[in-house]
């Protein structure tokens, strides 16, 4: 071989490579909306709630059929629930089906969470779904976020949060 094949040989072998990892395959239209295989599953429910003054009306609709389904309720954030911890145990629904529960709570300090969760037996297989509600507004404490925002190298700015309580 002569000098000129030794040096273009190189380059060429790089090129078929490049060429042979990349993909002119457009993808499916549903390879974008199937989750990964990592990705576990939520229930297939939507859970709404009404807020008022010290109460709230939530509402489960089931999208598919259900079995064994919990709904419990709990606070966040120093929200405290003061009705049943659990009005729904053990229930089953068809697609469709809407359960419709009050709760009665003390709302923390500040802004607070009532949280929802949903979970049973759906389509065979264990799933659940948590939802939460914000009731309140933020307290200036609340507001104050930690750490400090700088301006990196770059000009994007960058917030920096402490280690460790540092």
């Amino acid at each position: 071989m002569n000098r000129r094949a030794l040096a273009v040989l190189p380059s060429l072998v790089t090129l078929l490579l490049a060429g042979a990892c990349s993909s002119s395959a457009k993808p499916t239209p549903d390879s974008a909306a199937t989750a990964p295989e990592t990705a576990k599953a939520s229930a297939p429910v939507a859970v709404d709630a009404q807020l008022g003054e010290g109460q709230a009306r939530v509402t489960v609709r089931f999208d598919s059929p259900a079995n064994d389904v919990k709904v419990n309720v709990y606070g966040l954030d120093g929200l405290v629930v003061k009705s049943a911890a659990m009005p729904v145990d053990g229930s089953s629904f068809v697609k469709d089906a809407v359960s419709t529960f009050d709760v009665t709570f003390t709302p923390g300090t500040g802004r607070s969470h009532l949280a929802v969760a949903v979970s049973g037996s759906f389509q065979g297989g264990p799933r659940s779904r948590v939802s939460t509600f914000a009731v309140g507004a933020p307290s200036p404490e609340q507001q104050k976020t930690p750490g400090n925002v700088m301006t990196g190298p770059d000009g994007q700015r960058i917030k920096v949060m402490p280690v460790d309580g540092q």
